[in-house]
């Protein structure tokens, strides 16, 4: 009974310091988030935008057993550029985008990620492509920073050796598809000859089963080459950043966060208050 006597006690007493002091934490806590606000509202806007973008560098370095484009190296170049702006070393930052340092100090952050897709069992694949998250400070700069990455990625000489490395042997090997499949046509339309030509295999040794007709397989196979020689770059943006006309401030995060620790220091300032009353009675 003493127990619930000192617990009823205990919750009075708390309900009666609100009560006694609300004017004090409800003035802090309010002062605290007008501050905040007045400080986000005055501070320099920033625009936020995403590209969607895939990069020919491991088809260039030739890995064996992949499946599919791997983006690890060119995501870790994008996020290089962030590190530069984390260390401000913006004049690094204006000479890898090939622009003004006025324009390099424009840009808040620039991060890529990896684009996964996603099964049905919840199993993350690897695609392709990755994204790249870009915040400046003005949004008449974001095609600039688009123009530089494709710039960035052009300019690595580690990249453009061996992409020009894949180009010379990968139209070679369109060359010799082309030879190949020259010479299968005279061979089929010469009479002297009996071959059966479904049972020819030049580029596959272990799905001999699979093609009917050699012909046609270097036909695709001429193709598939032909169109990654046209297309495949360092740097390909599949969708261009968008230049966004609305500013983030990231106020209501901020308020929040800054209106529960105004409202925890207001009940420490109460209570000392509080204190100080009780010892001064």
């Amino acid at each position: 009974m003493k127990e619930e006597l000192s617990l009823r006690e205990v919750i009075n007493e708390v309900i009666l310091f609100f009560i006694n002091f609300k004017i004090l934490i409800i003035s802090i806590t309010i002062f605290g988030v007008l501050a905040i606000v007045a400080f986000q509202k005055l501070r320099p806007a920033y625009y936020s935008t995403t590209a969607i973008v895939t990069s020919g560098i491991s088809v260039f370095e030739r890995i064996e057993g992949a499946k599919i484009m791997n983006q690890r190296t060119a995501i870790n170049l994008i996020n290089s550029l962030q590190s530069d702006i984390e260390k401000d070393d913006y004049e690094v930052l204006a000479s890898k985008l090939n622009i003004d340092i006025k324009e390099a100090f424009l840009i808040k952050s620039i991060k890529a990620e990896q684009i996964f897709y996603i099964t049905s069992d919840k199993i993350k694949y690897e695609t392709p492509k990755f994204k790249i998250h870009l915040s400046v400070k003005d949004n008449s700069i974001i095609m600039l920073v688009q123009s530089g990455l494709l710039t960035y990625f052009n300019d690595n000489q580690y990249i453009s050796n061996y992409f020009t490395d894949f180009l010379e042997t990968n139209k070679h090997e369109i060359s010799t598809i082309e030879n190949e499949i020259q010479t299968l046509k005279s061979l089929r339309l010469n009479q002297n000859y009996k071959i059966d030509m479904s049972s020819l295999n030049f580029y596959t040794t272990k799905q001999v089963d699979v093609i009917h007709n050699q012909i046609v397989e270097l036909t695709k196979v001429r193709s598939i080459n032909t169109t990654i020689q046209s297309l495949l770059k360092p740097l390909s943006f599949v969708q261009d950043f968008s230049v966004s006309q609305v500013p983030e401030r990231a106020v209501l995060f901020l308020a929040s966060l800054v209106a529960l620790v105004s409202f925890l220091i207001a009940i420490v300032v109460a209570i000392f208050v509080n204190v100080y009353q009780k010892i001064k009675n």
